[in-house]
């Protein structure tokens, strides 16, 4: 049998390609994906005085599988899989090689409330950090914020918590079995309930060259609005000092004049929204919410200055000739955005750039809506498989985490990597195969 020169220059790194089973995935993460970080960040958080854990980057390792392998609906799974001896492929990538040495489910489980939201936040911030200085990946002007129901894991019976003797007659409050989660309401759909019990996952989405990816969330409890999120969403966001974010596209229900106000000068930050049905506009405004002059002509939108936080407009000079308060009129209008934050913001209302805006907005609605059928396969029942709102909301930083580095992933393909990269892998693995069938193999 024979070879191309090319193909054999290729099979130089034999071992390092077969302990990943040629798996294109777990190959360009290897290659391509820093976490060497995380033994600084995670190691003080154990006490080096009891029994030394297993690499924390095994830990992590093993979680970007349990989120990316559609197969795996548990972590007790992910550590038989482990176990099993025909997936050394995945024991070489969490470099765990010896089966009889993989985490159990029990040590992941202390992992994850070791490490605690905060610092997978840190953990999350450095990524993103990371992901901001890749050329052509992250476009960071222009994000969304929006939310998805997330279901506890409950029973839907309600139990109370209390030390009454009697509870059949007590008056104390029932909780859950997961005492964090609340009733909550949702959009109405076939064969679904409006109301549901669990939590919301309230998420700042931005393009990317893969398309929307919502890169940090917060959770709150099912009854907890919108409108209280905005801003604690905006800090968290500026914490990361190489995040450029000058505009924010929201709906109306995390709109608040004041805390829009707030965004604006306490933190650069521009909260674009659109207008509700049956919404009182400014008495100068239209219907639509486009200001008018004394005449009932629309205004021509001329500029925002950020320093006056002023919105600029002028008359349409074909119609201003014919005005019979040409004379007396300057042509030139001003409001004050905070007068009024929602019509006289630095991205007008009914504009080419407004709607674009809101389109983005409805784009980042259907990636939640992708993102949540994707989910089906990691939570059994569409239900987040850890409860409280701490253990919640550290899951689902993790899996925020993934699908940033899968994006990533899949930008070094289409700019670092030959066209047929994938290919050339599946085809080394083929060659493999076949020359182990040889005699001289044997």
């Amino acid at each position: 049998m024979r070879f191309s020169i090319d193909l054999q220059l290729d099979l130089l790194p034999y071992a390092y390609y077969n302990t990943l089973g040629f798996d294109p995935e777990l190959v360009d993460y290897v290659d391509h994906i820093d976490d060497s970080f995380l033994d600084l960040l995670v190691g003080p958080l154990y006490d080096k005085r009891g029994r030394r854990p297993a690499s924390l980057i095994a830990y992590f390792r093993m979680h970007y599988l349990y989120f990316t392998r559609p197969e795996i609906t548990s972590f007790r799974q992910l550590c038989k899989q482990l176990r099993d001896p025909k997936n050394q492929a995945w024991r070489s990538f969490i470099g765990v090689p010896n089966p009889a040495k993989v985490p159990s489910h029990q040590s992941l489980s202390d992992f994850r409330n070791k490490v605690g939201p905060d610092v997978f936040e840190q953990i999350r911030d450095e990524f993103i950090r990371q992901s901001i200085h890749m050329e052509g990946f992250i476009q960071d002007t222009l994000a969304a914020i929006d939310s998805r129901p997330i279901y506890a894991n409950v029973n839907g019976y309600k139990k109370k918590r209390c030390d009454c003797e009697v509870k059949s007659v007590c008056t104390c409050e029932k909780t859950f079995s997961d005492p964090d989660a609340t009733y909550g309401a949702q959009r109405s759909k076939v064969n679904q309930n409006r109301f549901f019990v669990g939590y919301r996952k309230h998420s700042i989405a931005v393009r990317t060259s893969q398309g929307p990816v919502a890169l940090l969330s917060i959770l709150k409890p099912a009854n907890v609005g919108d409108i209280r999120v905005m801003l604690p969403l905006i800090e968290k966001l500026r914490q990361i000092n190489e995040m450029r974010t000058q505009y924010l596209v929201a709906d109306m229900g995390y709109i608040d004049a004041d805390d829009q106000k707030e965004a604006y000068h306490k933190h650069s930050m521009a909260v674009v929204t659109g207008f509700r049905s049956g919404m009182v506009m400014p008495e100068e405004c239209n219907e639509h919410g486009q200001p008018e002059c004394e005449q009932g002509e629309r205004l021509i939108w001329d500029g925002f200055d950020w320093k006056t936080a002023t919105s600029w407009f002028r008359g349409d000079s074909e119609k201003c000739q014919s005005c019979p308060l040409s004379g007396v009129c300057s042509r030139q209008f001003e409001f004050s955005f905070d007068d009024k934050p929602i019509a006289y913001g630095p991205v007008p209302q009914g504009t080419m750039l407004h709607a674009q805006m809101l389109d983005f907005r409805r784009q980042i609605e259907l990636s939640f809506a992708q993102e949540s059928n994707e989910l089906t396969t990691v939570m059994k029942h569409k239900k987040v498989p850890v409860r409280t709102n701490k253990r919640v909301q550290s899951f689902f930083t993790m899996q925020d985490i993934f699908q940033l580095m899968q994006a990533r992933i899949g930008h070094i393909r289409e700019t670092m990597l030959p066209d047929d990269h994938i290919e050339r892998i599946t085809q080394m693995y083929t060659v493999q195969a076949e020359q182990l069938k040889l005699d001289i193999a044997a």
